[in-house]
């Protein structure tokens, strides 16, 4: 019976240990346009559209107006779940015609506003109506018009669960 508890104690210890380990995530040092309150939000809505037979996860996508005039040209962009640009669009950035681009979050003028946050192979629904973003590494919060209202300055942040999030940030040594 003792060599039973000694044993689960030392797992239990090797566990503890190794799921306290911090690793390090990627940070970067890319630009992102902060969205204002006081910014125009424009009524017009954009439709994504595709060159292929599909409009599907990958697919080089451009977004155009009603009239189809063309706002956001081919080739930049792959689909990544939007196919009407409101406040912002959930999109790949296409290097070198790869579909594992950076994810990101663009508005009509095709400013970064944030890092996409991933949940079931796709972008984290809303909850709460916020959704969980990265900004170099960090996380926070934006709004469907796809302004931060929580700054991304947290390592690890969740859901809202009745008005309240948890987060963890680092201990600087």
């Amino acid at each position: 019976m003792k060599i039973r508890q000694i044993t689960i104690l030392i797992f239990g210890v090797i566990a503890t240990f190794s799921c306290r380990k911090y690793i390090d995530k990627k940070t970067t040092n890319y630009q992102y346009f902060d969205m204002q309150i006081s910014d125009s939000i424009s009524t017009e809505k954009l439709k994504a559209v595709t060159n292929e037979e599909y409009l599907q996860y990958g697919v080089k996508i451009a977004f155009v107006n009603e009239n189809n005039d063309t706002i956001i040209p081919f080739g930049k962009y792959a689909y990544y779940g939007t196919d009407t640009l409101e406040f912002y669009a959930n999109v790949i950035e296409h290097p070198n015609d790869s579909i594992y681009g950076r994810r990101i979050a663009i508005d009509r003028n095709q400013n970064i506003l944030f890092d996409l946050v991933m949940f079931d192979n796709g972008p984290e629904p809303f909850n709460e109506n916020l959704t969980r973003v990265f900004r170099n590494g960090k996380m926070g919060y934006a709004n469907k018009y796809g302004r931060i209202v929580i700054p991304c300055e947290y390592d690890y942040a969740k859901w809202f669960e009745k008005g309240i999030f948890r987060f963890r940030r680092t201990q600087k040594s």
